[in-house]
């Protein structure tokens, strides 16, 4: 039976309608599953967080390789569906209900680091990425299928339309080492979207020191908030300083006050949160 085939037996036996409010369209490639595994370049060793693992067809893959597959789904039907799978009393599955968002994971999950696995819902897929970034020390590698838009978001460098508060969280925390395009045939229900596999590995530590990261959400917010304003523009408005403060302080760090903050690289924010940490530009207000 083909992956298309279980999938349609399976949402006949449930009478279940995929919901598009949670983004429920079940791949149906078997080529892109096995690059998703391939990307996790699992051994009997690894420990797997999966995000909506929806009828289970990739988590029944990823048991076979894995020493232990945590699966977090949020849609009732699917967890009874998933509690009544063959493999739901194996000891090295384990699964919880409840919204990826609201779940405390820190309770839940084991010490060591897992690997992150998902398919995220367009409409919770920043929310999402910016709470696992919250959760890091958990994880050393993520894999993440997201729309395509998404996925450019996350790549982007400076200077590009793409470029934003999603670019530099993401690769200040880690770097994008693989990726495949999806085609909406990959999946039933057909979307009307592409989409991108991502995987990204975390650095031991972030590019940021964790005393630093309120400057760099700060900093990121100001420059993006108002795109067409200049550096010196957006962080007076944020720093509440005179124009000549926040221009001598730009100079100082090699950067041109002119400058719009989309043009700034990761380097130059990595730079500058640091540096604003440094300086007496903060203040309890900001």
């Amino acid at each position: 039976m083909t992956l298309y085939e279980e999938v349609r037996a399976a949402l006949r036996e449930m009478e279940f309608h995929p919901k598009k409010s949670r983004g429920q369209n079940f791949l149906i490639h078997e080529n892109v599953i096995e690059s998703i595994v391939r990307m996790l370049d699992l051994d009997r060793a690894d420990q797997v967080l999966e995000i909506g693992p929806g009828l289970g067809f990739l988590t029944r893959r990823l048991l076979e390789r894995a020493g232990k597959v945590w699966a977090v789904e949020v849609d009732d039907a699917l967890v009874e569906r998933l509690r009544q799978s063959e493999f739901s009393s194996a000891s090295k599955f384990h699964l919880i209900h409840g919204d990826i968002l609201e779940v405390s994971l820190e309770q839940i999950l084991p010490k060591t680091k897992l690997k992150l696995v998902g398919n995220l819902p367009y409409s919770i897929s920043t929310p999402v990425l910016f709470r696992i970034f919250d959760w890091r020390e958990h994880f050393s590698t993520l894999v993440l299928m997201v729309q395509k838009e998404v996925a450019d978001r996350i790549a982007s460098g400076p200077g590009t339309k793409d470029y934003g508060t999603l670019s530099i969280w993401c690769q200040v925390h880690g770097r994008i080492t693989d990726k495949i395009n999806v085609s909406p045939e990959a999946f039933f229900p057909r979307p009307k979207v592409r989409s991108t596999v991502l995987k990204i590995e975390l650095f031991a530590e972030p590019l940021v020191g964790a005393g630093e990261m309120a400057n760099l959400r700060g900093l990121v917010r100001a420059a993006f908030g108002q795109r067409r304003k200049t550096l010196s523009n957006t962080m007076t408005s944020w720093l509440k300083r005179e124009r000549f403060e926040i221009d001598h302080f730009l100079v100082a760090q090699g950067i041109d006050p002119k400058r719009r903050g989309e043009t700034l690289t990761i380097d130059d924010f990595v730079k500058l949160s640091h540096a604003i940490g440094q300086s007496d530009l903060l203040t309890s207000e900001n």
